[in-house]
């Protein structure tokens, strides 16, 4: 019977006339319950499944009880994420394998019978990288198949004892800690060390993580704790050693990996966020040249391979007449009499004299056209420069856009009249002004647009560096780097110290590629007044590339400047190095600073 069940019963029971006979029926139900709990930890003892599940739930019931849970939404999505990517790679024995983030300054990990394996998060604070917190997770998990607790608990006269002292004092925390504590502090035999040494090492390869991520994590243990003794609080059940540092070499040696020290950090991953109402605003989603998200009304437009601000597409209008014009209409776009909103774009022409407007088309509820209104750009001539439009639309006193019976609006792209030739549009965004996008400092790092074949917002003298429109990690291009054995530098543009509030905690991230294992520093510092570097490094983060394989890291530090730097730290700058080798390649993309 569940223990859910029982407990239902007891309740109604209790509920009932204090009689002599439902006092006896009361007596009768505790003790059968009571009788339930020692055989199921009994059947537990000789390896049963479904005894251990149940064991699992009581000790998580406790665990809760004891122990505070992280809240932090992020947090545990990133442990969860690591997580689900390790589990599929182990057998369950028909459990289901469970982890959760406790708020814990130790640094230490455990698994309790049931499959249910918990993290401190002062775990997560020393380990970092998502390889270091797998290693971790895929040694639990190995102990968790082979069920190692359940065999010490056997072997552990003791640790039968006190089971049995908790089954027969429900309510007795001291004595469920003391069992808790015996379960999530046991220590392993050397034996079964070795065991969820190889188990988890091989198992994190299989799942895609890096395996010597297991010999850095260890040694870092040992550097920062001391061997076997210093580390009784940590990893206490496990601690590292020397000696399995040398095993987890040799298991490398067997996969044929080479060893490593820096890997990937996905904990705070960021995202330049881009609202945009329009459908496909770079033109960079037509497959075969056919315009998607936009229709032609008049005259001739094409998905064009010159002059894309963006991407390696853009949307040419082309006018042969100086009595017609070219017109091009984007799908609907939701507004409101009230509605704010902004619009931005680039556009640039053939020799200089053709013409070109943007306007809005204004559609009723019925999606019926009430409307044409130059309320962008009215017609004049374009440069042969990409110029960029921006305006913002929104109902003024003075000035009124949206009636009360605009419900739906188009934008209207227009090449001529009075004119022949082409003009281009790319990158054209359309928002709601009062949804505001989270800032990146970095404003340039996407890559997207480029000057001189070298993506804007980025200084360098170092040669073989350039803009990239065939990869990318997010959007339509990235920074490459074209090795030749000497070391590559390439810095954004300062950030102005005004942009930051004093002592802020700045968060960022990126993502990069190489055409082979390629070592990279971002460092973060300041600038005085003239450019110049001051002494004192803010952030110096390590990379790795994976070969042919887009990976993201991330990283954070404070703003805060020292006595010494007060009137000299005018600007930020985020700056990164790389020796590339002769004839490799390294990629970058998506930079972001909040």
């Amino acid at each position: 019977m569940k223990k859910t069940s029982l407990l239902l019963i007891v309740l109604c029971l209790a509920s009932l006339s204090q009689s002599l006979e439902a006092k006896n029926v009361f007596a009768d139900i505790l003790k059968v319950y009571k009788t339930y709990q020692e055989v199921n930890m009994a059947l537990w003892l000789t390896g049963d499944v479904g005894a251990e599940k149940r064991f699992g739930k009581e000790l998580q019931f406790w665990l809760n009880l004891t122990n505070k849970p992280e809240k932090d939404p992020k947090i545990n999505a990133y442990v969860r994420g690591i997580f689900d990517r390790l589990v599929p790679h182990y057998k369950n024995h028909g459990m289901k394998y469970t982890v959760r983030v406790i708020k814990n300054s130790s640094a230490n990990a455990f698994a309790i019978p049931g499959g249910h394996i918990y993290v401190h998060t002062g775990l997560l604070d020393l380990v970092s990288s998502d390889d270091e917190l797998a290693t971790v997770l895929a040694h639990e998990l190995a102990h968790a198949e082979k069920r190692h607790s359940l065999k010490n608990f056997r072997a552990s006269t003791a640790a039968v004892a006190l089971l049995n002292a908790a089954l027969k004092n429900r309510q007795d925390r001291e004595i469920w800690g003391a069992l808790l504590t015996t379960l999530t502090m046991m220590k392993f035999s050397r034996i079964q060390e070795d065991e969820a040494d190889d188990v988890g090492q091989f198992r994190m390869a299989s799942a895609g993580f890096n395996p010597a991520a297991q010999v850095a994590v260890w040694e870092k243990f040992l550097k920062k704790y001391g061997d076997t003794k210093g580390v009784e609080q940590y990893l206490s059940s496990h601690p590292p050693s020397s000696q399995r540092i040398e095993n987890a070499r040799k298991n490398l040696a067997k996969m044929n990996v080479s060893e490593r020290t820096t890997f990937a950090n996905t904990r705070n991953l960021l995202t330049a966020v881009c609202q945009n109402l329009l459908v496909n605003p770079s033109f960079e989603e037509s497959p075969n040249q056919q315009l998607t998200g936009w229709q032609t009304i008049e005259g001739k437009a094409f998905i064009s391979d010159r002059f894309a601000i963006t991407g390696r597409q853009s949307l040419q209008l082309t006018s042969d007449s100086r009595m017609s014009a070219t017109r091009v209409l984007s799908d609907f776009i939701p507004v409101a009499q009230n509605s704010d909103m902004t619009f931005s774009g680039w556009l640039i022409s053939e020799n200089g004299n053709q013409n070109a407007a943007i306007g809005l088309e204004l559609y009723d509820s019925n999606k019926r056209l009430r409307d044409r209104i130059w309320a962008i750009r009215k017609a004049a001539p374009v440069s042969t420069r990409a110029e960029k439009v921006e305006i913002r639309l929104v109902n003024t006193p003075d000035h009124k856009i949206f009636s009360a019976n605009t419900a739906f609006v188009k934008i209207l792209l227009q090449a001529g009249p009075a004119s022949t030739g082409s003009v281009w549009f790319d990158e054209l965004r359309m928002k709601n002004t009062g949804n505001p996008e989270p800032i990146n400092l970095i404003e340039t790092g996407d890559f997207e647009i480029s000057s001189n074949n070298l993506p804007a917002g980025v200084l360098t003298s170092s040669k073989g560096i350039s803009h990239d429109k065939t990869k990318s990690s997010t959007g339509y291009s990235s920074l490459k780097i074209n090795g030749d054995g000497s070391e590559k530098t390439f810095a954004f543009s300062g950030i102005a110290i005004e942009k930051i509030k004093p002592d802020q905690v700045l968060s960022g991230s990126f993502f990069f590629m190489g055409s082979q294992q390629i070592k990279g520093i971002l460092t973060a510092e300041y600038l005085d007044a003239k450019g110049l570097i001051l002494a004192r490094r803010l952030a110096q983060v390590e990379f790795e590339s994976n070969a042919n394989s887009w990976t993201g890291t991330s990283f954070s530090f404070k703003a805060d400047v020292k006595p010494e730097e007060t009137g000299k730290a005018a600007a930020i700058q985020i700056r990164i190095s790389s020796f590339v080798p002769a004839g490799a390649s390294l990629w970058l993309d998506n930079f972001v600073l909040r």
